[in-house]
């Protein structure tokens, strides 16, 4: 372990030390691919002075599971509607409610935006850079989302409940006293729940290596945070209170959901490779 932090520590200290000689401005130009914690993307950057650089570049973090939770709806009311109404004559339930009916949900996060950056090198000997700039959300689509189903039994026993009952039944999930129905969806009830923010985010970092480099092909490493703004949870696309929905959604979603209401930021770890174009 302490061969290997001397090495990564040594391999740092080696992209600090060499002198840029590409910092002419607006004379250079390179394209980088890197990978990272804001997903995979590309940038282009230029020297605009001795000591900065500009960066542009797209980001696309791919939609995936993180994890999956259960979660419960109380049924028992339309449990005991079934059960009333199989006492009048020609009314019968193929399909049964129990107490409660659970929806099992994922939870997936997935963004894409562009940036514009601005490195500051404040060493001419160094490739120690420190980064600011800003990130924009390309699409209205959520940062984070749990969304599930109702098992197709509970679904089923709710068309039929609606036919042969006098009133408009629902499936709802309670979230701080109001009620948040499931909808249809490719035969089963649906419900979706939403973490978003303003498509405008800021950012700042620090890391190793040259935007612009001295050869063809440059490393380089970025730590760094998004700071983002205007944070709401939305459950059926109606907002909800972020305490609320952080009681109602088990105790990983519960964790996440806190963590983000008391820190708004979205931290960024990066490897970038650089081509010097010209």
């Amino acid at each position: 372990m302490r061969k290997l932090f001397a090495t990564t520590l040594a391999a740092i200290m080696a992209l600090g030390i060499s002198a840029q000689d590409n910092m002419e401005a607006f004379k250079h130009l390179s394209v980088g691919v890197e990978a990272g914690l804001h997903g995979i993307g590309f940038e282009v950057a230029m020297p605009v002075q001795k000591h900065l650089v500009l960066r542009a570049g797209y980001n696309f973090l791919p939609s995936g599971d993180l994890f999956n939770t259960d979660f419960n709806i109380d049924t028992k009311d339309l449990k005991d509607a079934q059960t009333q109404l199989e006492k009048l004559p020609g009314k019968h339930f193929d399909h049964k409610f129990g107490d409660e009916a659970v929806i099992n949900a994922g939870l997936q996060a997935g963004v894409s935006n562009i940036k514009l950056m601005l490195n500051y090198y404040p060493f001419e000997s160094s490739s120690f850079f420190v980064a600011g700039g800003i990130y924009y959300s390309l699409n209205d689509k959520p940062f984070i989302s749990i969304s599930g189903n109702t098992s197709e039994n509970d679904w089923a026993a709710l068309q039929e409940l609606r036919e042969q009952g006098p009133e408009d039944y629902d499936i709802a999930l309670e979230i701080g006293g109001k009620k948040y129905p499931v909808i249809e969806k490719d035969g089963c009830g649906y419900l979706q729940a939403d973490y978003k923010f303003d498509p405008l985010k800021y950012y700042v970092g620090l890391g190793f290596g040259r935007s612009i480099p001295n050869k063809r092909v440059g490393f380089q490493f970025e730590l760094g945070t998004m700071f983002y703004t205007n944070a709401k949870f939305y459950c059926q696309e109606e907002e909800v209170s972020m305490s609320d929905a952080a009681d109602k959604f088990g105790d990983a979603a519960k964790t996440a959901v806190d963590f983000m209401d008391k820190f708004p930021i979205y931290p960024q770890l990066a490897f970038r490779l650089n081509f010097l174009a010209f």
